[in-house]
């Protein structure tokens, strides 16, 4: 190793928002020559690799096949040089110097493993930078959106968000990399459970400090259909998650179905046509995974 700091980035065809994340790190590099950049790119051409080698030439670009979020994550780490790691989301954007902070807390702290720093909106207010782990019914909803309004973060009862993993490099090793059967979603509190059992130093901690940007997926956050294919997707690693960590796959659909259930009884009495189409689809989604079990 002969950096501080690597990020690394998986890419995946939106060549605009990855443009904006990465020079907002270079703008707010506080490190020097002491940060390397990592872009994994996922696309399925090599338009987005092109593009952002010729005009990032200091950045280290890799391609590969698409087999997930972080199967991609696991190949930038294999080329990297860092003592500590930042596994940032392409949708996130720099709006102050981060990496002397980061350092900082990992310095001072030989028992801190990962952190998160609070996410924000691109009008620079609060998002959710933490969430409920393993609980999925109609409180928690609500109980997730309290504790991260008032940046009341519980260690042991949430997992932080994926656009922001800040890791020890050993403990990430020793916890044995990101699971590539996970394609997407249900990283962030897998790789959380695997460090509070395997790595030396297991700390999670959250820090208000400091801020980033996240756009929620760029464009997709914007899309009438989005939140139908993400119910689509963690559909698809819901029984492997539970498998995996002795959860109850049963109980956790029927959490998520009376959460839909829920949602579409707001929607349906404040009239919102689209939201309701999209719950019944949600709904349905989970109810057939539920039947196939």
């Amino acid at each position: 190793m002969d950096k501080i700091f690597s990020v690394i980035i998986v890419a995946y065809k939106n060549i605009s928002i990855i443009r904006n994340c990465l020079n907002s790190i270079f703008k707010y590099n506080d490190i020097g020559q002491d940060l390397e950049v990592i872009v994994s790119d996922n696309s399925p051409d090599m338009c987005l690799f092109n593009k952002i080698h010729n005009e990032f030439p200091q950045i280290t670009m890799i391609k590969n096949e698409n087999n997930g979020f972080g199967a991609g994550n696991n190949r930038g780490f294999e080329v990297s040089k860092g003592k500590y790691l930042l596994f940032l989301n392409p949708d996130t954007i720099l709006v102050e110097p981060i990496f002397c902070f980061a350092v900082s807390k990992f310095e001072a702290n030989e028992n801190l493993a990962l952190f998160g720093l609070q996410l924000v909106d691109k009008n620079l207010k609060k998002t959710s930078s933490f969430y409920m782990m393993d609980r999925e019914g109609i409180w928690s909803l609500f109980q997730n959106r309290w504790y991260c309004y008032r940046n009341k973060y519980i260690e042991n009862k949430m997992f932080i968000a994926g656009a922001d993993l800040f890791v020890r490099r050993s403990a990430f090793e020793e916890a044995g990399r990101f699971d590539e059967n996970i394609f997407m979603y249900k990283e962030e509190p897998d790789l959380i459970k695997r460090i509070k059992c395997k790595s030396g130093a297991k700390q999670i901690a959250y820090f208000k400090d400091k801020h980033i940007i996240h756009l929620e997926g760029g464009t997709e956050a914007d899309d009438d259909k989005h939140s139908v294919r993400f119910a689509q997707r963690l559909s698809l690693v819901d029984k492997y998650y539970c498998k995996k960590h002795g959860l109850n796959y049963e109980k956790v659909i029927r959490q998520k179905m009376r959460r839909a259930k829920f949602k579409l009884a707001i929607y349906t009495v404040i009239c919102k046509k689209k939201k309701i189409k999209e719950q019944k689809e949600i709904y349905n989604i989970y109810r057939n995974a539920l039947s196939n079990n």
